[in-house]
């Protein structure tokens, strides 16, 4: 498609009150009338859609479909859809139409969480627009593409260095662009065939004394283009890109005009309202010195949210006359781009805790946080449609609802075991014990360690002391070892076993009676550095290798740079030289495997199988890789590692009804078949996955707080 000469603005833009019609110097017009799939400025796909940056034509932000997901709000799926940082989203018919900064588009489908298909577009920075079967980008060339697969339909040559996002109205697509001298202009191009109507060249760049600002998309209202560049707002005729105004304000816009209530919303140094007939300014407000007003406003009828992109800072101003109704300060970060909902604002916030608040719309109370792994300095705007959708750095898409299979979260974290309650240690000489139903908090128990479930009963040890207690709290039996222990309980149907420096005491599990202690004798026991237990049998980690005990004696010991150990139909260890060998009861070694990834066992499991964790650290020392390993009599039958987790750790596994559910440092919990490895279920936390464990139908898990999944 070819593009004509322009018209030009004549002049610099005028102060924050004043403004003027502009002379015109050529015109670009196109030959035909406005024809084309748009018909009007608000149209969408469906009647619940985010089909254009921040909604609408108008830019507002504000969609009168969405509904506030409400107190459980939490990441229903996340997917990653590039390995590169997305761009915000936009959304229609079910499918999310996302950029990365690459400039590939990736039409991703919200209910097979598959994607359909991509596109690559040169010099795409932004969401691409959707109207009706087609889906418009801008970067170097104006592209139409078949919101069905991709195929693109036509092809505008702009031939410009950068290109705003495509507001489109009225059959015809308005975005502005900047070439490599500064030069800023307005563009209108017929959406149904790509050919140019007009466009305008602002005075800006070799026509001006600086260059053009941030390009960001115009808004589209009532027959009225306006774009943003620099401190100036134009004003011009939707038909034929004939100036209607020009107002300055005091400072530089770097976002994209909101307009709604007959009224444009920007931000300079402060926030302005200006009359969308003549650019008068209605009303402006002072919102500090610091404030860094580099968002586009959100705007229903009687508020603007307005944030503050160099710190965390919220307002919502009264739309009529630009009173401060309320304001939210975080305690560093920065606030992105706000959207509304449902009574609801809602901002990405990049913190040390990056994550989705959502505001009252009315009070400015939080009603609910949601965090989202990576959004870094994002300052892009969510998408609204069945779930509100966020974008990372990371090229991760999020959809954030009230997912059916998250039941609770409480506010506990640290070691983790289940029976008819969930028991959460926190490290600190206590463990609480919630409702395995609710969540709520029953009864606190004492425990420096992990509290281990068996026999109907919770054991926990209490510095020196190895404390039973039954499920409603009340404390069974206490036994005082002779010095403090060092590991947690392990508990089989014969034995309570602990163990501290240079000891291991065997307990009767039901009354706490001593079975025997085994120290060493003259030659010493060495310090005890993992544990486990067969019947009357406990086998401890020492100086790096296994060593088999009962109340007689010291029975055998095996095995050189012993890390782990795990007991199922025989001794497992896993050492330092990324080995795992299987011993049989009596010291026999049964087999030995090396395994390839990673150069180290740091933890196994036997149960239903055996399964190991083996971990790779990198060159620099500064991060780790982590894989899970399942192993059948010696040979490796499947590895697993997060495909979106380069760098980063797998907590213990652990099996049920065969499946194997492993926590990550990606705030994921995986189910995966016992069989092949493959995954079956994702579950989203909040943190870094510590422990895992199972009862009946539901999977717990501690990270950021403790969470129960169905």
């Amino acid at each position: 498609m070819r593009r004509g000469g322009g018209m030009q603005f004549m002049g610099k833009p005028f102060d924050e009150t004043r403004r003027s019609f502009l002379t015109l110097s050529g015109v670009a017009i196109g030959a035909t009338g406005f024809v084309g799939s748009v018909t009007s400025e608000t149209e969408t796909t469906t009647n619940r859609a985010w089909a254009s940056f921040q909604h609408d034509a108008g830019n507002t932000g504000t969609t009168p479909d969405g509904t506030d997901p409400g107190p459980d709000a939490w990441i229903e799926w996340s997917e990653q859809v590039s390995d590169r940082p997305l761009h915000s989203p936009t959304v229609a018919d079910g499918i999310v139409y996302v950029s990365d900064v690459s400039g590939e588009i990736t039409a991703f489908d919200t209910d097979t969480r598959e994607t359909r298909w991509t596109a690559r577009i040169r010099g795409l920075d932004y969401a691409p627009s959707v109207v009706g079967d087609t889906v418009y980008a801008a970067g170097t060339d104006l592209v139409a593409l078949s919101a069905a697969d991709g195929n693109e339909r036509w092809r505008f040559d702009v031939g410009i260095a950068e290109s705003s996002p495509v507001t489109a109205a009225d059959g015809t697509l308005f975005f502005k662009t900047s070439d490599v001298n500064g030069q800023g202009s307005c563009w209108a191009v017929d959406a149904a065939t790509g050919t140019e109507r007009w466009h305008v060249r602002l005075p800006t760049g070799k026509d001006g004394e600086t260059p053009s600002a941030e390009h960001v998309p115009p808004a589209v209202v009532g027959g009225v283009a306006y774009f943003a560049d620099k401190d100036a707002v134009y004003a011009l005729r939707a038909e034929d890109g004939t100036p209607r105004w020009q107002a300055s304000v005091d400072g530089i816009i770097d976002h994209a005009p909101t307009v709604a209530n007959d009224t444009v919303y920007v931000c300079g140094e402060r926030a302005f309202a200006l009359s969308a007939d003549d650019g008068r300014a209605k009303w402006k407000t002072d919102l500090g010195d610091s404030a860094r007003l580099s968002q586009s406003p959100a705007v229903t009828d009687d508020a603007v949210v307005v944030t503050d992109g160099s710190r965390a800072r919220i307002w919502a101003l009264a739309a009529d006359d630009g009173a401060i109704r309320w304001t939210v300060e975080g305690t560093g970060g920065s606030a992105g781009t706000p959207v509304i909902a449902d009574e609801t604002a809602y901002v990405p916030i990049a913190d040390d805790e990056d994550g989705l608040v959502a505001l009252d719309l009315q009070s400015g109370d939080q009603r609910w946080w949601v965090p989202i792994r990576n959004l870094s300095n994002s300052s892009l705007p969510p998408a609204i449609d069945d779930a509100i959708y966020v974008t990372g750095r990371e090229g991760f898409l999020y959809a954030v609802a009230d997912p059916t299979w998250l039941d609770w979260r409480a506010n506990q974290i640290g070691s983790l075991a289940v029976d008819e309650n969930v028991y959460v240690s926190n490290g600190r000489g206590h463990f609480s014990a919630l409702d395995a139903e609710t969540g709520s908090k029953r009864w606190r128990g004492e425990a420096d360690e992990t509290p281990v479930t068996a026999n109907g009963m919770v054991y926990g040890t209490d510095w020196s002391a190895v404390v039973a207690y039954t499920p409603d709290g009340t404390e069974r039996w206490r036994f005082d070892c002779d010095g403090k222990i060092t590991t947690e309980p392990v508990v089989t149907d014969d034995s309570v076993v602990v163990a501290g420096d240079g000891w291991v005491t065997a307990l009767d599990p039901t009354t706490g009676t001593h079975r025997w202690t085994n120290d060493g004798d003259c030659a010493g026991l060495g310090t005890v550095e993992a544990l486990s237990a067969e019947g009357k049998t406990a086998f401890a980690v020492v100086d790096g290798r296994v060593v088999a005990l009962d109340f007689d004696e010291r029975q055998w010991s095996a095995g050189s740079g012993v890390q782990t150990i795990a007991v199922g139909d025989a001794v497992y260890t896993g050492t330092e030289q990324n080995e795992v060998v299987a011993y049989g009861f009596d010291g026999t070694e049964l087999w030995n495997a090396t395994l390839d990834d990673g150069n180290q066992v740091t933890s196994l499991v036997a149960d239903d199988g055996l399964y190991a964790v083996t971990t790779a650290v990198t060159s620099t020392g500064t991060d780790s890789r982590e894989w899970l390993v399942s192993l059948d009599e010696g040979t490796v039958d499947w590895t697993f590692h997060p495909k979106f987790l380069p760098f980063g750790s797998l907590c213990e596994p652990v099996v049920e009804d065969e499946t194997v559910y492993v926590g990550a440092s990606d705030r994921r919990v995986y189910a995966l078949s016992a069989a092949d490895g493959t995954e079956q279920r994702r579950f989203e936390t909040g943190g870094v996955v510590e422990l895992v464990a199972v009862d009946g139908d539901r999977v717990y898990a501690t990270a950021d707080e403790t969470y129960a999944f169905r």
